[in-house]
């Protein structure tokens, strides 16, 4: 679980830098805050590219639903059926 929140912290850090032309420690607080859902800022939040804000805002919603949540919806996407449907036609009339 910690490995998944370092990971999505360190993604969305880069590709705020990739984008940007701030110091490490303002775009790193930034995340962290996103990923966390403090809600506390450097003040860089309105002057960002519409491409960090989105990087932002995905990080809040994965930090808001959790790491595992994300994670075992995207393992469990096939589902093993439990029962089986009847593969006869009935005979009507």
């Amino acid at each position: 679980m910690v490995l998944l929140a370092l990971a999505a912290i360190a993604v969305g850090t880069m590709s705020i830098l990739l984008v940007t032309d701030y110091a490490l420690d303002v775009v790193l607080f930034e995340t962290i805050s996103a990923f966390a859902t403090v809600g506390l800022s450097t003040g860089i939040t309105p002057h960002l590219p519409p491409a960090a804000e989105i990087t932002l805002m995905v990080l809040m919603f994965v930090g808001r639903v959790g790491t595992i949540t994300v994670a075992s919806a995207l393992a469990l996407k096939s589902r093993h059926r439990h029962y089986h449907l009847p593969e006869e036609r009935p005979v009507i009339g």
